[in-house]
């Protein structure tokens, strides 16, 4: 166990200096720059600025699968609130989804895969990812248009979670993750003062009609054993209380697991815009934004995961899903390229109350990384089992 203590204690290293030193999107130099010198210390040979700035690493070990294992490291637009001593240095900026943790295991398997080749064969990428929390399209995607990752049989990815434990890991065996897309939409009306409502068309009207109409595509459009969601989280119309806009606008989210139910949403959503539109006087603009498609673990790389992770952390602490998350993660186009699946990992701790994903007061049990490294590393050393 005295390896795995210096493992862990190089896991921690690596996570607390990029949870201090967060940023966004695609604009991780800073970090980018780090993992390169690291990856340049452990003598492991990789790719920089994939897209803009993510990096991918190769280790080849002879013959064997060839399995990517992928880490994201962007960070988000929020103010840290929590008491740490490796506190967020920029402000504004904030590790509050567990990237650095995600990218601190990724070293730590990194580093020990390359200084124990004797225990597995094969070859493994090692996935540094931007841009996992946006902007549209995310950085999966140049990842996978650069053609460095086409020769990974199957991928692999864990992502923390606050609502479970340290020591646990949860898995899905077929839908994990939703598809998210975006819908903006602004109906355009006419002016006018709002003591002559008859000399305008009222385009909050049509606004407020499409809200309250937009959920019967939900209850009625939609067969009720699918699962979907759209919620119109964004309302913008007006300037002062007496003048009828020209303009209104909403913005709002759409998700799903059916290709054909996105489908039916966008196609709904547009006609239901139109008609509210139309029988107003007044017309809309609507853009329908795909942006990630839903995350479907592929079943024997689901029990793949099962098995190594139950031989780390015990069959009793692997929980199998029987209900998928409405979140999203762009993981999905690695497993649309070949196969795959995603797993969660309990962070959260035992005796006190956990602040979730995408809180300014989010904190990680850090007893749960050196596991959650070894889960990757038996990953690896086990593929020839699938």
């Amino acid at each position: 166990m005295d390896k795995f203590k210096e493992l862990e204690e190089y896991i921690l290293k690596h996570r607390r200096n990029i949870h201090m030193n967060p940023e966004l999107g695609f604009e991780c130099i800073r970090t980018h720059n780090y993992i390169d010198a690291e990856l340049e210390r452990l003598n492991i040979f990789h790719h920089t600025h994939v897209g803009k700035n993510s990096i991918v690493g190769v280790i080849e070990n002879g013959a064997g699968p060839t399995v990517g294992l992928r880490a994201d490291f962007d960070a988000l637009p929020i103010q840290e609130e929590a008491n740490l001593e490796f506190k967020s240095r920029n402000d504004g900026k904030m590790h509050a989804c567990g990237h650095d943790a995600h990218t601190g295991m990724l070293l730590g398997a990194a580093k020990y895969l390359s200084e124990h080749k004797d225990e597995w064969k094969g070859t493994v990428k090692l996935i540094f990812q931007e841009a996992e929390e946006g902007p549209n399209p995310g950085g999966a995607l140049a990842i996978v248009q650069s053609g460095l990752v086409d020769d990974c049989d199957e991928f692999f990815a864990l992502h923390v979670s606050a609502g479970d434990v340290a020591g646990t890991l949860m898995i899905s065996e077929t839908e994990a993750l939703a598809s998210a897309d975006t819908l903006k939409i602004t109906f355009t009306g006419k002016g006018a003062h709002a003591a002559y409502p008859h000399l305008g068309i009222d385009p909050i009207i049509m606004q407020a009609e499409f809200i309250s109409a937009v959920q019967t595509i939900i209850s009625r459009k939609k067969d009720p054993m699918d699962k979907g969601v759209i919620t119109i989280a964004q309302v913008r119309a007006g300037t002062t209380h007496n003048i009828i806009p020209e303009t209104a606008y909403l913005e709002g989210t759409v998700r799903t697991f059916k290709e054909e139910v996105r489908t039916m949403f966008e196609k709904e959503l547009k006609s239901l815009a139109n008609n509210i539109a139309s029988a107003h006087g007044g017309t809309c603009d609507l853009n329908y934004i795909r942006e990630y498609d839903a995350l479907i673990n592929t079943r024997n790389e689901a029990k793949y995961f099962i098995n190594c992770a139950s031989e780390i952390l015990g069959q009793e602490n692997v929980i199998i899903l029987d209900t998928p998350s409405m979140g999203a993660e762009d993981f999905s186009r690695y497993v649309n390229l070949r196969k795959g699946a995603m797993a969660w990992l309990g962070i959260a701790y035992k005796d006190r109350y956990n602040y979730p994903i995408h809180h300014p007061k989010f904190e990680i049990n850090e007893t749960a990384l050196l596991n959650g490294s070894r889960v990757l590393i038996e990953i690896v050393k086990r593929i020839g089992e699938l």
